[in-house]
Formats: C-alpha cells, structure tokens, sequence
C-alpha cells in the first residue's frame, strides 16, 4: 500500500518492520513549518490482535488535523524517525523527543508562535523498573493516616460497630461463610498449585504412635471432614501469629506433627 509517511530527514518511502511495534513520528506543515512529534502503533493487544490503519493516520492533535483539513494533505511532510519493539519503548522515546525538541516552549524563530502543534509530552507514562517513594511523603502519609489518633479512633469505631452489627453479620456469613460457591472456590485457591504451601505429600504423626503419609495435606484434611488444614499447617511451622504474638502450636486433635516429605 502507498502510505503519505517517509523516513525522518530523507524522503525514502517509509517500509515498516513487522517485528516492531509501533513508531515515533515528526509532521510538519510545510507553510510554516510547525511540527507535531507522536507515536503509532501499528496495532493493538487487548483479547484479539487488531491491526491500526497507521498508512493513513495523521496524528491525533485536533489543531493539525484542522489544518491538513482546511488546507490539504499535500502541504504536509509525514516523517517516521524510528521504530520501537514494544509499548514502553514507543512511549518512552515519543516523550524523548518531545522534551528534546522543547515542543511545549519552542517557538518559531522571529516571533512568539509556537514551533509545535502539541498540547502535552507523553501520552502515557508507565511505572519505573525501580519504585521510589520521595521520604517525605511517606513520613507526611504516616503522620496523616497510620499515627494519626483520630484516624485510628475512627477505625476502631467502625470495627466495633460491625462487630456489634447482628444485621450485618448475617449477611456477611450469607454472603461468604454459607455461601457454597464462595467456600468451593475459596477451597481451590487454597488447593491451588501456586497458592497452597501444604501441597505435596506429608507425613503426620499421632498421640498413639501412629505414622501416616498423606499426597496433600491440605486435600486429606478437607476429604476428612474431621481436620482444619490451616490449623495442621499450623502445627508443620510450630506455630501461629495472633493478635500479633508468635503462639506455639504443638497439637491438632490427635496429631502431634505434621513433616513435608521430601518429593
């Protein structure tokens, strides 16, 4: 297909890399020379690969597509200056170059009109491989809210208040505790094969001396119908955390310890 997009600062017809994403381009209006910097993509990913019609884009600022309207697509230059792999690249090098070439400040030479059609740099930002936290926000947000006796106090009412609910406890324990659709997949997420660390097969040992193997603890416990696997796995760690403190666990029922068997 013929397309209006040539390669940056040559006039080669622009042939896309099929192993790329999208690119970074430069239109200028030929009249007086003002610029748009962008990206396209040369398709999208949602649950399906849709193809854009990049051929035949020109650019997604209103202003300068009021002007190819108003005085024809042929006084205008469609430049690709590169191609990138994926998302993050193509939206990091479309703000590289808007804040290189100044696209918000510039203006055109002699006089005080704006070199540029842009109304912003970068279109999207993404989070930073690295997550950093200016330290006085955090200790402003922990004085605001964790340290802050009102905030907590308000906590502590409403907890209250929920807990004295009868009204609301009942729909609570409709909603989840006898809710068989909830507590069938609360039962496969904790059977889970990346969810459950009592997967695998484990020995138990019992008050009479008795030793058993079991190929998943947590499956055994469920099938018995006699033994919490949360309170077995308990006792495989030695202990529990409640209100806070380390509580030793030596016991559950008749079985005295719980051992992961090597697979």
């Amino acid at each position: 297909m013929v397309t209006h997009w040539v390669c940056y600062q040559s006039d080669k017809p622009f042939v896309p890399n099929e192993d790329k994403f999208g690119f970074v381009y430069l239109i200028t209006n030929t009249k007086n020379n003002k610029g748009y910097v962008g990206c396209k993509q040369y398709y999208s990913m949602t649950k399906k690969k849709t193809k854009h019609k990049w051929e035949i884009y020109t650019g997604s600022s209103k202003y300068l597509n009021k002007d190819i309207e108003k005085i024809g697509k042929e006084h205008f230059k469609f430049e690709v200056i590169a191609e990138y792999k994926n998302k993050r690249s193509l939206r990091y090098y479309e703000m590289y170059y808007q804040v290189k070439w100044n696209v918000l400040t510039a203006t055109v030479e002699g006089s005080d009109k704006r070199a540029y059609y842009n109304s912003y740099v970068g279109g999207k930002f993404f989070p930073p491989i690295e997550l950093y936290q200016d330290p006085e926000y955090k200790k402003m947000m922990r004085k605001k809210v964790y340290d802050n006796p009102k905030v907590a106090d308000k906590k502590r009412k409403s907890a209250l208040k929920r807990e004295e609910n009868i009204e609301y406890k009942k729909k609570m324990r409709k909603n989840n505790y006898d809710n068989l659709e909830v507590k069938k997949k609360q039962s496969e997420k904790n059977l889970g094969e990346k969810n459950s660390s009592a997967l695998g097969p484990h020995k138990l040992t019992f008050k009479d001396g008795r030793l058993i193997i079991v190929p998943n603890l947590a499956r055994w416990a469920m099938d018995s119908n006699k033994y919490d696997w949360a309170q077995l796995f308990h006792l495989k760690k030695g202990y529990k955390i409640q209100d806070g403190k380390k509580i030793r666990i030596l016991k559950c029922k008749d079985i005295i310890k719980v051992e992961k068997v090597n697979d």
